[in-house]
């Protein structure tokens, strides 16, 4: 213990790059010149979205014909895009208007226009902003919110890189005290102390009951996505990390996107160490992306090969993506606009046997958008990605301190930093919540999207087991519940620029949710069999064919963000709930049920 407190304490909050949240540290300094460029890309108007759901949620149906058999980047594009003569259309007109780098990707146009263009084309402004806390962050944007030209509006949905200004981070801190418990008064109480070792891969292994020395299909992928200034990992320190947990080496074998070896990040570090070390021999891609979800989506669902499991670590409430007037949505649109977009391009990506996963938040109910708790009379936030109906949605846990009774404690002496420094031994999962670990896990309902079939069962045994509930007014039942499932996520050892550090959040849960799904996707694959693709229907039905395929979190709640608590809140209790989803997975028994599946 006494070395642990010698230790770095980071937290990692999903820290936002939500493209219409203008960030007050941002400073407008002066008009872009004419002939810089600015990168933006236009949204079109699609079809068939209907038939686009109904035939996802059919071949995602693990009791349906269809099962599995999902389709090529080319018959999706074909069923949604609008015709052909309106993307050439639009297209055109941004040629004939001084833009170049004009591609056609059928349901959206990416473009490059110097600022006079740029100006003419959407009535805007445009200057250069820098970052007060990222001084090396600079960017060219609108002051006002963009206007679609009269020629081509009838075509356009929404359009990004004009209007907005990106949340970046202002980084972890270097030290970080422990919260003081008497700062955190919640009714009921937090879950407890926490087991104060640290956590590896072979911790994650032993708890969940994940083979070692897993021998991957060769077409076995995960994908970390980055957003904002989160643009590197720095491989030396792939290979410090591999020696001093004792596991094989990592397998990156792409990088997309803007990447900087030479400064490693915190978040892109734990994402590709544990991510990694969890999906074992797996191909790992590592994707970083200027901009926001639209901007990930649409490339990552026309991209070809793509990688079969995409976790994102990041998230932003959902009624922030856009603000009236300064966001990336026109006059008349709206948040709501944007996340149905994007909800699209998730269906898009998961009809090609794509699964995404997204963290739940880092804030507990109170959500980044009441961090304070100072209204604390309407505590229930939501968070997009995280609360999309098309994304699994992962909480995160924590070890309880451990009991003198337990009869068979993880056994970490194989990995040689367990030699020199404590690891962690408990194998009781409650919720992980602040001030025993440095963050709550969020959960609770989507503001927008409604409760999909398959997890409606499960969540209304929920709402009607006489669990203690906010007050309706301040959360909509019928709507979409989140998280799904959960994992570890605190005390995460991890390498950066060769420097130990210890870190807390569901940042570390999805990456490493992700790295199961892929180890359960190489088995479909060495059987012949199609990915998973978007597994919600099927972990809920697992958890109806064998509730034993999750281990149910019953202990803990989320009224704490990192530095209150607000006076409601959700608790955990048996079964689904929204602190912790379904609980955190089985490997035998889910494996089990998967290989039942067509």
């Amino acid at each position: 213990m006494r070395v642990l407190l010698l230790l770095v304490f980071l937290v990692f909050c999903i820290i936002p790059a939500a493209l219409s949240f203008r960030d007050t540290n941002w400073s407008k300094y002066n008009r872009a010149g004419k002939k810089e460029t600015v990168d933006f890309r236009i949204a079109l108007n699609q079809r068939n979205l209907d038939v686009l759901e109904n035939t996802l949620l059919d071949v995602s149906n693990p009791e349906s014909p269809n099962y599995g058999k999902h389709w090529t980047s080319e018959q999706v594009a074909d069923l949604v895009a609008p015709e052909p003569y309106v993307s050439k259309k639009v297209a055109n007109y941004l040629k004939k208007n001084g833009c170049h780098n004009v591609e056609n990707h059928r349901d959206y146009i990416k473009a490059t226009g110097p600022v006079d263009s740029v100006e003419k084309i959407f009535s805007v402004e445009m200057y250069n902003y820098k970052h007060n806390i990222k001084s090396d962050q600079a960017i060219i944007r609108s002051s006002e919110t963009y206007q679609v030209p009269f020629e081509i509006s009838q075509y356009v949905h929404i359009v990004s890189g004009i209007s907005e200004l990106p949340h970046l981070k202002s980084g972890p801190k270097s030290q970080r005290l422990r919260p003081n418990p008497k700062d955190f008064q919640a009714t009921p109480a937090p879950a407890g102390p926490a087991d104060p070792g640290m956590v590896v891969p072979q911790t994650i292994q032993q708890l969940y009951g994940i083979p070692s020395n897993y021998q991957n299909n060769q077409n076995t992928s995960l994908c970390l996505a980055e957003f904002a200034a989160d643009r590197s990992y720095q491989p030396k320190d792939l290979k410090t990390f591999a020696a001093k947990t004792g596991t094989p080496l990592i397998n990156v074998v792409k990088n997309v996107g803007p990447f900087q070896p030479t400064q490693p990040d915190l978040e892109s570090t734990l994402d590709v160490q544990y991510g990694g070390a969890t999906a074992q021999t797996a191909d790992v891609w590592f994707w970083t992306v200027n901009g926001w979800m639209y901007e990930f989506s649409s490339d990552l669902a026309a991209t070809v090969p793509a990688p079969y499991v995409v976790s994102m670590s990041w998230g932003w409430p959902e009624p922030l993506q856009c603000q009236q007037g300064i966001g990336n949505c026109t006059d008349g649109e709206s948040s709501q606009d944007y996340v149905n977009r994007v909800n699209i391009e998730f269906q898009k990506i998961g009809l090609r046997g794509i699964t995404l996963l997204a963290s739940s938040g880092d804030q507990g109910a109170p959500g980044d958008g009441n961090p304070s708790c100072t209204s604390r009379d309407q505590p229930i936030s939501t968070i997009f990605p995280g609360a999309s109906p098309w994304v699994t949605s992962v909480g995160a846990t924590m070890l309880a301190a451990p009991s003198t009774s337990n009869p068979n404690p993880i056994d970490t002496s194989d990995a040689p930093v367990c030699g020199i420094h404590a690891c962690a031994t408990s194998t009781q999962e409650v919720t992980c919540s602040s001030p025993s670990a440095l963050i709550t896990t969020g959960g609770g309902f989507s503001n927008y999207s409604p409760q999909p079939a398959w997890q409606s069962k499960a969540v209304n045994a929920y709402l009607n087991s006489g669990v203690v509930l906010p007050n309706k007014k301040f959360f909509n039942a019928s709507n979409r519940g989140f998280p799904d499932v959960s994992g570890l996520g605190h005390n995460y050892y991890i390498v950066a620029a060769d420097q130990m550090n210890l870190v807390d959040g569901t940042s570390c849960s999805s990456p490493v949710i992700g790295g199961i799904v892929a180890l359960l996707n190489s088995y479909r694959l060495d059987n012949g069999k199609s990915t998973l693709g978007f597994i919600n229907p099927v972990l809920y039905a697992a958890y109806a064919s064998n509730p034993a395929a999750f281990n149910d979190i019953t202990v803990g709640n989320n009224y704490c963000t990192e530095s209150c608590c607000a006076t409601t809140g959700f608790v955990a209790t048996k079964g689904w709930d929204a602190v912790t989803g379904l609980g955190s997975p089985n490997f035998k028994p889910l494996l089990s049920y998967i290989q039942s599946l067509n």
